[in-house]
């Protein structure tokens, strides 16, 4: 049900961009985050709130144009916040989580692995939040409030300079996994991606 939501969401997504259209486009922004806000665990409901809000002012002082140019910076800080939330104790890292959950808690026995999974959730957290610094860069540039000219469009930024910077970091990641933690189980990408499908909704819910 999950699926079918949320690929609905993204085929409208999808029309108003191939349409040009802001107004179908950022329709999308109020049906995502009611949506995501019904469907996280109690815990993460204020934060997708705060979302929601932040998504709410861009509207209030910029229009349709605002609210789409910065949900790529509230999306990742979001999931930069979920990473480093995991950080604080008693929780356990984010990228632990996914280990036990995959390989098995037996596999955290590795003193190695403990510390490789820390490491990677922090490196998860900095990056997220360093992307939405650099979104809000974007638009302040595109605003005509800061002089950077190297800065790309918030658009093309939250289209494709986002999605491949974390593809480039999730991938480089699992391709490098049996150099940087050889003790590690191995997986096909299929194989990994399929089983991190199946446990995320309940990493986040701790």
């Amino acid at each position: 049900m999950r699926a079918a939501v949320w690929l609905a969401i993204l085929a409208l997504a999808l029309l108003g961009r191939w349409r040009h259209d802001d107004a179908i486009t950022a329709a999308v922004v109020p049906l995502a985050l009611a949506f995501l806000f019904f469907a996280s665990p109690r815990t993460l409901r204020g934060a997708v709130a705060a979302m929601a809000l932040v998504e709410a002012a861009a509207w209030w002082f910029g229009g349709v144009a605002a609210t789409i140019d910065l949900l790529p910076a509230a999306i990742a800080a979001f999931v930069g916040w979920l990473f480093a939330r995991s950080l604080l104790r008693p929780r356990r890292p984010l990228i632990a989580r996914a280990i036990a959950a995959i390989d098995g808690e037996a596999t955290l026995r590795d003193a190695g692995v403990v510390r490789y999974a820390r490491r990677l959730t922090l490196l998860w957290a900095v990056f997220q939040f360093a992307l939405t610094a650099l979104c809000v860069l974007c638009l302040l540039g595109d605003r005509g409030l800061l002089s950077l000219p190297c800065l790309p469009s918030p658009r093309l930024f939250g289209t494709t300079v986002l999605p491949l910077a974390v593809a480039a970091l999730f991938f480089g990641e699992f391709f490098l996994r049996p150099a940087l933690l050889p003790q590690a189980p191995r997986h096909t990408l299929a194989g990994f991606l399929a089983a991190l499908a199946r446990v995320w909704p309940q990493l986040i819910e701790r």
